[in-house]
């Protein structure tokens, strides 16, 4: 079973990838995960979604659901998942 998604367990695995020289001071929810913020380049932010739908057991699609929006903050990114997990269901069910 899959781990209930947390905006705390979405904001440690975006600080595990950016690692400790991209975490800008006061980082939270709100940080952008690209410039301004954490910096993430484009593979980073594919890490960052491998490893949100490995650890939550979603599969996010990159047509719909790859967009600037969502794909924002930790929060946007949070609010993606708990959305695909609420109207899917976990990976495998």
């Amino acid at each position: 079973m899959r781990r209930p998604v947390a905006l705390e367990a979405v904001e440690a695995l975006v600080a595990q990838v950016a690692g400790p020289d991209r975490i800008p001071a006061g980082a939270g929810p709100d940080t952008p995960l690209k410039d301004g913020g954490y910096w993430l380049d484009s593979a980073s932010l594919l890490e960052v979604i491998i490893a949100c739908e490995a650890e939550f057991g979603v599969a996010l699609e990159p047509d719909t659901d790859f967009t600037d929006e969502a794909l924002a903050t930790p929060r946007a990114l949070f609010a993606l998942i708990s959305a695909r997990r609420a109207s899917r269901g976990p990976l495998g069910a």
